[in-house]
């Protein structure tokens, strides 16, 4: 077996990629803090009564330091369910909620903008929203990636780009949707889940939505050569996905983007040769190859392990179980024809349960029966938690295992 590429040559891009340029296109943070005082949140809550008054929003300065200038924002006339005030700008968007100590849900949510993280770099970027935030009496508790962004931006024959492509993509992705515009096919979108992929032409999408015409600058470019195109490639990662693979904080992300970039293009998706033949019969494509290597010109970075961590599954089956009940508890009462807003408390409704499985043949001895089953299973996952967390220390990689797990014997 060769790596020759198959049938129809001209649509696959089996030379090596020229790559344009790779970088974090989008970044969200998540930002506990102190408030020496409430003198900030004064002064947005003046600036917000102003919004409302004017029915529009109103320009107001953070940040204000010497040798700094502060940022310029607008306010909203509303705040975002969970916090008090929206602000929004050209670098950053803020919403920042009204109390000084740190609760269960985040003080800050910060987007910094597309351009600001080209022009400036994420690091950048982030220590200058830090300085402005402290300039303005917080004192900086932790700063987490809810969401990152990255992408390779590459040149390639405009007459290898097509919907070809998808038979021999090789990703943990179910889902894969190509899409055109006015029968003129534009990319891939794949996935739904914490890690999203997609592959397009980026000027095209300049053109028609983002109005992005600075990366023309970024790619050191006027226009896009004759007969070529410039792909997108963007792997998105949400916070599920990120603390999955080992990564908690921002600093956490910074010291291993190149590790996340090769994990998203070697481990979640690649394109290979030989498509339906085993595994060890196909070959990844040079073009890939290129692009794996592309993400600030790192070689063979390794791949971020993945695991699932047990809190995580008991967060979600505990969100399941509390609809679960509230339907329960409502056809119920519905049953017994209860007035509509009868309060009942958890305790009640969770015996209403048990006396429901009793009645329907369930007995105390099947329950512990199965719980031992249940927790046979989970303790294999845990196991697998240990052996994970070994791999990524032997390998450099942070660590992300709760804290009841994070234990040395």
């Amino acid at each position: 077996m060769t790596n020759s590429p198959p049938s129809k040559v001209d649509r696959i891009p089996n030379g090596p990629a020229l790559i344009l340029a790779s970088g974090v296109d989008s970044l969200v943070l998540t930002i506990d803090v102190i408030w020496k005082d409430d003198s900030f949140f004064k002064h947005l809550a003046a600036m917000k009564a102003i919004a409302k008054q004017e029915e529009k929003d109103v320009a107001i300065t953070i940040g204000s330091r010497e040798g700094r200038e502060p940022l310029l924002l607008s306010i909203k006339p509303f705040g975002t369910k969970g916090h008090e005030w929206i602000l929004q700008g050209d670098d950053y968007a803020l919403t920042i909620g009204d109390w000084l100590e740190p609760k269960s849900r985040p003080g800050i949510n910060a987007t910094i903008r597309s351009e600001t993280l080209w022009a400036l770099g994420p690091e950048i970027a982030v220590t200058i929203l830090l300085d402005l935030l402290t300039s303005s009496g917080a004192r900086i508790q932790r700063v987490k990636p809810s969401r990152v962004d990255l992408c390779v931006d590459y040149l390639m024959p405009e007459r290898q780009w097509s919907r070809n492509l998808e038979k021999y993509m090789v990703t943990r992705a179910v889902d894969c949707s190509p899409h055109s515009r006015h029968k003129v096919f534009s990319g891939f979108s794949l996935g739904k889940g914490s890690v999203v992929g997609r592959l397009y032409d980026k000027p095209l999408e300049i053109s028609q939505k983002s109005k992005k015409f600075w990366m023309y600058n970024v790619w050191g470019i006027e226009s896009v050569p004759e007969g070529c195109r410039i792909i997108r490639v963007e792997g998105q990662f949400r916070r599920a996905a990120i603390k999955e693979l080992g990564i908690d904080s921002v600093a956490d992300l910074f010291a291993h983007l190149d590790n996340l970039w090769a994990y998203f293009s070697k481990a979640w998706l690649k394109f290979q040769n030989n498509p339906g033949k085993h595994h060890l019969l196909r070959k990844t494509f040079p073009f890939w190859k290129t692009i794996q290597n592309g993400f600030y010109g790192v070689q063979d970075a390794q791949p971020l392990i993945r695991c699932k961590s047990l809190q995580t599954k008991k967060k979600q089956i505990a969100a399941q179980v509390y609809g679960l009940l509230n339907s329960f508890i409502a056809i119920e009462q519905e049953e017994k024809g209860a007035a509509i807003g009868q309060e009942t408390t958890m305790k009640n409704s969770l015996v209403r349960l048990g006396d429901y499985f009793k009645q329907d043949g369930k007995n105390e001895f099947e329950l512990n029966i199965d719980i031992i089953t249940k927790r046979a299973k989970h303790n294999k996952a845990k196991t697998k938690m240990l052996e994970v967390d070994k791999q990524r220390s032997t390998m450099g990689f942070p660590s992300n295992l709760p804290i009841e797990l994070n234990t040395k014997e």
